[in-house]
């Protein structure tokens, strides 16, 4: 299951469609719900009860390519409930709720067979949850969950926990249980993973070392696990170089793992090279490129995401941006004047902005990691980092209310103007093509509907 770029933090029932669009009412901002793709479908899964309810109702609609609702599913859950997170395979889909009643705390999972649309259901208390953290586990509503993808092993759910104390989240161990009875296969004897990849047979990801004193020049590790038992078969050191390097792409193709981004010469991000590295899955280097050139001499470089073009080459997308103090230094001298003249003491501005005014499309070649196409187009200036989402050979990036849009797959074509967001406006991307979601009030509810 392919999750969209954007889940919301909504509540709904009371759904309607009708149309080029679909809504649901809404009692609460607050409570989750999610849309999502689920193959060539895209489905609503929202709460179909009144939150104080003594069972819990969620409802998963699935819309056909005109927004009707063409399918439902509910889920009945006693007590209060709350909507943690949701996942699937080729086979499967699955979805993980929180629930309580009076002092009795379970996860419970759904499970669903895409095929033959059999179900399947089971649960967890917090001791279940124990053995995943080094810190115990008091209350389960602490507790919150990510699906990993898992493609080539249908049936077995992958399933990376965190544990919530105060203001600090910890991950816990991944582990793996079976979509048909929840019993769990096996725990990570790997450290604490993230950047997770799959394939048939392997369960690869990468951990993070800093030097003591401070978060810059971070290392990495690179650790492969045998995806039947959970056990680590191999780690090894990612870079050894001078400087460090940021990873911005960590995926497999189910042959070689890639790993790419930018590489600095030190903890200020200034000089920047793209760099590919490409292993094989014994972790057997292939071969480690960094660009020559100097292409950020005067811009430091904050890169966004990657996507993929129609040769199979990879494009690296970022902003190029400077320090710039001219807001600090125009507010500063305001605010002195003022002060001098009612008798007060002046108000200092220290922000100091990132000045973002060019975004840039790196064209790595996967046979060797080379820079084959570089493009820089001028922009905004913006002084926030964008949004970015891709669509197949497609980016958007969206800043402030302004969505611009860029096909990798003709690359000297600048970003053209795609859409304006109005207020509580947010843009989804999927199976369907491009829509717009908005929530209006508690009265009309969350509509989603398409560009016009």
């Amino acid at each position: 299951m392919k999750r969209l770029s954007i889940l919301f933090v909504l509540l709904g029932y009371q759904i309607t469609g009708t149309g080029q669009s679909y809504s649901f009412k809404t009692t609460s901002q607050y409570d989750h719900f999610e849309i999502q793709s689920e193959g060539n479908q895209l489905f609503c899964l929202f709460r179909a009860s009144e939150r104080k309810a003594l069972v819990t109702v969620f409802r998963k609609v699935y819309l056909n390519d005109s927004l009707q609702p063409v399918d439902s599913i509910e889920y009945s859950l006693t007590g209060s409930a709350e909507l943690l997170c949701s996942g699937g395979d080729e086979k499967y889909s699955f979805h993980a709720f929180y629930t309580k009643v009076e002092a009795t705390e379970k996860i419970i999972f759904f499970v669903t067979n895409n095929f033959d649309k059999t179900h399947a259901s089971f649960s967890k208390t917090a001791i279940d949850f124990t053995s995943y953290f080094s810190k115990p586990v008091k209350k389960l509503k602490n507790i919150h969950l990510t699906f990993l993808n898992n493609n080539g092993s249908p049936g077995m759910i992958l399933v990376q926990p965190y544990l919530t104390r105060g203001s600090t989240t910890y991950p816990g161990k991944i582990f793996a249980l079976s979509a048909n009875d929840g019993k769990e296969i096996w725990t990570c004897s790997a450290p604490l993973l993230f950047r997770t990849q799959t394939t048939d047979s392997l369960l690869i990801g990468t951990t993070t070392a800093y030097p003591s004193g401070g978060y810059s020049n971070p290392s990495y590790q690179i650790h492969f696990v045998d995806k039947s038992n959970g056990r680590l078969l191999k780690s090894m050191a990612f870079y050894n170089g001078q400087g460090f390097r940021s990873i911005s792409v960590f995926a497999t193709n189910s042959r070689q793992l890639m790993v790419a981004g930018s590489e600095y010469p030190s903890g200020n991000t200034k000089n920047g090279r793209f760099y590919m590295s490409m292993f094989a899955l014994n972790g057997e280097k292939i071969f480690d490129q960094v660009d020559s050139a100097a292409r950020f001499s005067t811009r430091r470089l904050h890169l966004m995401g990657n996507v993929f073009d129609q040769e199979g080459n990879l494009i690296l997308i970022g902003e190029g941006w400077k320090v710039d103090a001219t807001r600090a230094v125009a507010t500063t001298a305001a605010s002195v004047l003022l002060a001098a003249a009612i008798g007060g003491v002046p108000g200092v501005y220290t922000g100091v902005d990132h000045k973002i005014d060019n975004v840039v499309f790196a064209t790595l070649s996967p046979v060797d990691g080379k820079v084959i196409n570089f493009k820089s187009f001028p922009v905004g200036p913006w002084y926030d980092y964008g949004n970015l989402m891709t669509a197949g050979s497609h980016v958007l990036i969206a800043i402030a209310n302004q969505v611009i849009i860029y096909d990798v797959n003709e690359p000297n074509s600048p970003p053209k103007p795609f859409t304006s967001l109005r207020s509580r406006e947010n843009l989804l991307l999927t199976p369907y093509g491009p829509l717009i979601g908005k929530w209006n009030n508690h009265r009309d509810g969350y509509v989603i509907s398409f560009l016009h």
